[in-house]
């Protein structure tokens, strides 16, 4: 019977212990990178929506004074076709009297 002996070279054990170290600080960077790269773009998110909501006041403030000014543009208007304001306002139905209920003049 022969016996072989086979040998396990261990010179690549280094080799492996360097892959796995690399591999463990390529994974923390990456880890690192990605952590604050969320926490900007919090950040950025709120600002987006404080100067969104900044944006909506500023148009809403815009449509008052437009709406003002539509008003006192009319008035002066209608005042200068001799038009004037009525105090006595009359209110008109338009449901016709019927004998019987309906839907329509509920």
């Amino acid at each position: 019977m022969n016996k072989r002996v086979v040998k396990i070279s261990n010179n690549n054990n280094h080799i492996y212990f360097s892959l796995l170290g690399l591999t463990l600080i390529t994974l923390l960077f990456l880890y690192v990178y990605f952590l604050s790269a969320s926490v900007v773009h919090v950040v950025l998110r709120k600002q987006a929506i404080t100067n969104t909501a900044n944006i909506e006041s500023q148009i809403a403030q815009l449509e008052a004074s437009y709406i003002s000014a539509q008003h006192s543009i009319s008035n002066k208007i209608a005042s200068s076709e001799g038009f004037s304001e009525n105090s006595k306002k009359i209110f008109v139905s338009r449901a016709v009297p019927t004998f019987a209920m309906s839907a329509s003049n509920f």
